[in-house]
This record gives C-alpha cells, sequence and structure tokens, in this order.
C-alpha cells in the first residue's frame, strides 16, 4: 500500500506510533494481560516481519496459533464501566460456568485435534524458518561475492589502464630520450668542426679540439651501452658464457701479473674473475662502460687499448682476453694490437680473443651487421695466421655457441636409403656453412 503521490509508508515510524500508543493505553489500564501480551508479539512480529518476511509471517502464525488452540479457554471481561459493567460481567462469568462442562465435552475431540496440529508445526515451522533464514544468509553472501567480483573487476581494469597509460608514458620518454641522442650528437659534430676550423686559424688551441672529440664521444658512448643492453644480452647471460675462458687463464695469471680484459664492456668477465680468485682487471674505450664497471666494485679504466698497452711494461701479464673487439679494428690497427699483445704477455701467458665466425653465414643475418661500429669480420684462418705471426705457440681454434638444433636444417627420414643418404649429406653441409657456430676465440701462448 502506498501513500497518495506513490510514496512508501515508513512502517518503522508506525510501528513507533503504534508501540507509543499501546504503552499510554496500557498506563491507562485499558489492556488485560492477555491482550498486552498479543499485542507485544503482534509487535514483535512485525517487526520481524520488516527484516525477513518469509519468516516472520511463518512466525506470526505460529503465534496465533498457539494462542487460539484451546477452544475452551475464552476469557470474561468487559469494556463497560460502573454498576452496569458489574451486572454484565455477573452475568457473563455465570453463563461462562453454565456452558463450561458441556463445552468441554463437546469440544474435546476439537481441542485434541487442534494440540496434535499445534505440535506439529510447533515442530515444522522452525524448521523452516531456519531454512528460510539459511537462504536469505546464502543469498546475503551471494549478493557479497557478486560485489566483491564486480569491485575486483572494476579494480583490475583501473590497473590495466594504469599500466598502459605507464607503458605509453616509458614509450614517450624512450622517444625523446632517442631524439635528445641525436640532437645532441648533430650539435657536438658541428661544434667540433667550428672548433677545429678555429684551431687551424690559431684562435683557439689544440686542447680545445681534444675536449670537444671527448665529450662526443662520451655522448656516443652513453648510446653504445644503451645499445649493448638491448641487443648483447643481460649480464647474467654474457657472465656465463665467457666464465668459459676462465680455465684458460687460471695457471697462468698472478698478483703481479694479471689478466687485462682489453675492451672489458660492461665488466662481465672481470665479475666472473674475481668470483673464481682470478686476479683481473679491464679497459674500455667507453667512459660509460668503465664507469659502470667501478660502479660494480671492478678495477675498469677508461681509454684506448692500444695506448693503454703502449704504456705497459714488457712481459707485465699473465693473459688478455678480447671479446668481441677484434671485428672493430682495421688491418693496421689488429695488426699492431697482436704484436703489442704478444710483447706484454710474460712467458706462459695467454691471449684469447672472441669473435663473430664468418664461417656461419647465419651470423650475417643477425649479430654481425647489426652492430654499426663493426668493421668487418676475422676468418679463423686469419687469426690463427695473426696469432702465430706474433711468436704465440699452441694456438687453437675454439668454436663457441653453437646454433640449436631446432633451428638447424632437418634430415630426410624416409624416400629410400640411397635418397636419403645423398640428401641428409646435402644438408649437413648446409648446416656447416649455415648454423654451425655464431662465434669463436683463437688461443695462443707465449
Amino acid at each position: 500500500m502506498s501513500e497518495p503521490g506513490g510514496a512508501k509508508p515508513d512502517v518503522r515510524a508506525l510501528l513507533r506510533e503504534v508501540e507509543e500508543a499501546v504503552r499510554q493505553k496500557k498506563a491507562m489500564g485499558l489492556y488485560d494481560p492477555a491482550e498486552i501480551r498479543r499485542v507485544e508479539e503482534a509487535a514483535l512480529s512485525f517487526s520481524q516481519a520488516v527484516e525477513d518476511s518469509a519468516a516472520a509471517e511463518l512466525g506470526i502464525l505460529r503465534a496465533g496459533l498457539n494462542q487460539l488452540w484451546d477452544t475452551k479457554q475464552w476469557g470474561v471481561s468487559t469494556h463497560r464501566e460502573g454498576a452496569a459493567a458489574r451486572l454484565v460481567l455477573l452475568l457473563k462469568k455465570l453463563i461462562y460456568k453454565l456452558t463450561k462442562f458441556p463445552l468441554s465435552v463437546w469440544l474435546a475431540r476439537q481441542v485434541a485435534f487442534n494440540d496434535q496440529l499445534i505440535k506439529a508445526l510447533n515442530h515444522l515451522i522452525p524448521q523452516h524458518v531456519d531454512l528460510l533464514r539459511r537462504q536469505a544468509h546464502s543469498d546475503r553472501r551471494l549478493d557479497a561475492q557478486e560485489d566483491l567480483s564486480r569491485a575486483l573487476s572494476e579494480r583490475l581494469r583501473r590497473q590495466e589502464e594504469a599500466l598502459r597509460e605507464m607503458t605509453a608514458r616509458l614509450e614517450a620518454l624512450e622517444r625523446a630520450s632517442a631524439q635528445g641522442s641525436t640532437q645532441t650528437e648533430l650539435l657536438l659534430a658541428q661544434l667540433q668542426a667550428i672548433v677545429e676550423k678555429q684551431a687551424e686559424a690559431g684562435v683557439v688551441s689544440a686542447g680545445a679540439v681534444a675536449e670537444i672529440k671527448a665529450a662526443r664521444s662520451a655522448s656516443r658512448g652513453a648510446s653504445y651501452l644503451a645499445f649493448e643492453d638491448l641487443h648483447r644480452g643481460s649480464r647474467d647471460e654474457i657472465k656465463a658464457k665467457q666464465a668459459v675462458y676462465l680455465a684458460h687463464f687460471k695457471d697462468a695469471a698472478s698478483q703481479e701479473a694479471p689478466v687485462l680484459d682489453l675492451g672489458c664492456g660492461r665488466g662481465e668477465f672481470l665479475e666472473a674473475a674475481k668470483e673464481a680468485g682470478i686476479p683481473a682487471r679491464g679497459v674500455d674505450i667507453n667512459p660509460e662502460m668503465a664507469a659502470l664497471g667501478r660502479q660494480h666494485g671492478l678495477e675498469v679504466a677508461a681509454g684506448d687499448g692500444l695506448e693503454h698497452l703502449r704504456a705497459l711494461a714488457p712481459e707485465s701479464l699473465g693473459g688478455i682476453l678480447m671479446s668481441q673487439v677484434i671485428e672493430h679494428l682495421s688491418l693496421d690497427e689488429l695488426t699492431e694490437l697482436v704484436g703489442l699483445c704478444a710483447s706484454r704477455l710474460k712467458p706462459g701467458g695467454v691471449l684469447i680473443a672472441e669473435t663473430v665466425n664468418p664461417q656461419c653465414l647465419s651470423t650475417f643475418a643477425g649479430a654481425f651487421y647489426l652492430d654499426l661500429t663493426h668493421n668487418k669480420p676475422i676468418h679463423p684462418e686469419a687469426a690463427r695466421f695473426l696469432w702465430r705471426w706474433a711468436g704465440l705457440t699452441e694456438v687453437e681454434i675454439i668454436y663457441l655457441s653453437p646454433v640449436p638444433p631446432e633451428h638447424r636444417l632437418q634430415p630426410l627420414t624416409s624416400g629410400g636409403p640411397e635418397l636419403s643418404d645423398v640428401f641428409n649429406r646435402n644438408v649437413e653441409r648446409l648446416n656447416n656453412l649455415l648454423y654451425s657456430h655464431l662465434d669463436y676465440a683463437v688461443k695462443g701462448r707465449k
């Protein structure tokens, strides 16, 4: 039932009004105890009905049946006052006494039926009420779970949006950084050209030209460090690959004659040597690389490898490692470098150079031409010649980084033995040419 205008009545306010009216009438003595009990039970049942209508309705029905089950028990009362009231009450009591016995006989069967019915209902209704309440509780739990699921879905959606936004910002920062590096390089190149012309005219000293070249080198160094981080592999991966050289230097190096990692990059070999207890230090032309190595607690100098070797005393090193260095050099630089290395090794010292393997043609589709600083590949037999020409002995080629089997051409397993033999020999030749070892190292001992 709705109030005019379609608004629903305030049930709790109506209950408060009823309770207040009952309280006032109780104070005035207008209700007898039985009526008060019935009103309170009805109020309680109605209050419960507001919370749980199905269970409360059963409660109301149960309370009413328990109140009315005995047809013999009916009271004598009147609402009149004065002498007439007393006379009416007296007549009612007389009639009650006269009819009590016959009613008890006539209604005995009905009373017995009522008794059995009420007992059965008193047993069944609480169970049904409990079932209804458990169902309501289960429904509320399902509603709560659905609310939680919706809340979690909304939270996940917001997190995904935040992640996409963060990714977009990082990409924008990377693009801005790349553009900034390019602009810096162009400005430094223009500035170097201007300063070199001023130096030729005697306006500035040669030291100014050297400072500009150093700044430009540092700028390129930062860019190349970012390139290595992106394409060469993680520190742990390179460290694991270069750990194969530790056994070759273990007996040759000492505190007085350590291993020199020429072009040490991020310092992965130096870190592995330090953990293995092999004295080693490094030098790299890239100042950013050298700074990164020092941050990891390694002994690294920034400078040109050839100049660094020229400054060392003869026979002062127990070993020299050049990992992915010689492919960056011209022929004159490479020839001088190998000769200087041989002269700086003590007797028994070891020189190892790792480089890409041009005998594996797949290197040209990946690693070699990916690096813009590469000059030309060095054939393993050419490297063997240079090592021997420098006076080193026990020269050997160590092939590294085999192409995974799943990337190689697969042999034929059917079609007859003659066809299979010819086809598989051809497949093996192609595999050796295309998918053998991506890198090799040339090793020699003084």
